[in-house]
């Protein structure tokens, strides 16, 4: 019907804003000034036999240089920084979803743990307690590289841990109680 000119007016329209900021950062940081008279802070070089006088640059090219002559006059890095850390080392948490979720998916398809009906979410608890598994080893190397564990990472542990004591807790009442009279 007339649902597709409204949907590419719909595409149209947020492209818009998208381009507008495009050019807005162009302008902003790639052009260059333009003054009706020379700037008297130029500075003057002989380039080739000829004399040339470059513009101030702006503040952006200054800032560019300025980092530039830090990272020249930085020390060198040290030793572990020199040696490129595997991808595993570099991204425990992933590791241990991908881990976890394999494993699960595996124990899916098991009568033991997945029953009757293989049920998938084996596999989601597995991802669930790899990633958390990922998330103490990331702490554990962390700490013995004398780095800082950031506290985002110790709350992550800890609400980890209560939801290896609560959830089957939650779990086996929701089921009709864990062997006691409910």
């Amino acid at each position: 019907m007339s649902s597709q000119p409204t949907r590419t007016r719909t595409r149209e329209s947020a492209r818009q804003p998208a381009a507008i900021v495009f050019i807005a950062a162009s302008l902003a940081f790639c052009a260059s000034p333009a003054f009706a008279q020379e700037s008297q802070d130029g500075v003057i070089s002989n380039a080739g036999g000829t004399l040339t006088r470059s513009a101030d640059e702006g503040p952006v090219h200054a800032a560019v240089r300025r980092a530039g002559a830090q990272l020249a006059q930085s020390p060198a890095l040290g030793p572990q920084a020199s040696q490129p850390s595997s991808w595993v080392v570099r991204h425990p948490v992933i590791t241990g979803t991908l881990i976890g979720a394999g494993a699960g998916a595996a124990l899916s398809r098991t009568r033991a743990a997945g029953g009757g009906n293989h049920d998938p979410r084996v596999a989601l608890i597995g991802a669930g307690a790899g990633a958390w598994s990922g998330l103490v080893a990331g702490a554990v190397h962390k700490a013995r590289a004398k780095e800082k564990v950031g506290v985002g990472t110790k709350i992550g542990i800890a609400a980890g841990a209560i939801g290896i004591v609560v959830l089957p807790l939650l779990a086996c009442y929701g089921a009709g109680g864990c062997g006691g009279v409910s």
